[in-house]
C-alpha cells in the first residue's frame, strides 16, 4: 500500500527522521522506511501520513486546478483581453496564467468560458 507521508507544518517543510518532509508530501511505500522510522513519523504532530492517492485522483486534482487557475486568468482579465465576440482570447489567458502553468489550449478555454457562462445564466 503507497502512502502519503506529508507535513502541516507552517513553513511548508519539516525535518523528521534525516529527511525533509514537504506539504505536498511524499508517497513511499511501507518497505522504504524502517519500523522504527515509521513509528518517529506517527508520534510527530507535525507529520500526517494516510493512503496516497492513486493516479486517477491525481489526474482529477491536477485537471481541477488548471481548470481554476484558467477561471481566475478569465476573471482577471480586462477589455483587452476579449475578443470581438466577447470570448476570452486564447493569449491573453496564456499571458494572464500563474508562472509555471501547464500549456493550455483554445478549446480547454473554450470549454471553460462555455461552463462560466452557463453557470452566470442560471443566476
Amino acid at each position: 500500500m503507497k502512502l502519503l507521508v506529508r507535513t502541516t507544518a507552517p513553513s511548508g517543510t519539516f525535518h523528521r527522521a534525516g529527511r525533509a518532509w514537504t506539504k505536498e508530501g511524499t508517497v513511499l511505500d511501507r518497505d522504504d522506511l524502517t519500523r522504527e522510522t515509521w513509528e518517529i513519523l506517527r508520534a510527530e504532530p507535525l507529520i500526517h501520513i494516510g493512503p496516497a492517492p492513486d493516479d486517477a485522483e491525481v489526474a482529477a486534482s491536477e485537471a481541477a486546478s488548471l481548470t481554476l487557475a484558467v477561471r481566475r486568468a478569465i476573471a482577471g482579465l480586462d477589455n483587452e483581453g476579449f475578443g470581438q465576440d466577447g470570448t476570452p482570447l486564447l493569449d491573453a489567458v496564456r499571458k494572464a496564467m500563474p508562472e509555471g502553468s501547464p500549456a493550455i489550449t483554445k478549446k480547454l478555454v473554450s470549454d471553460i468560458w462555455a461552463e462560466l457562462k452557463a453557470e452566470t445564466a442560471g443566476q
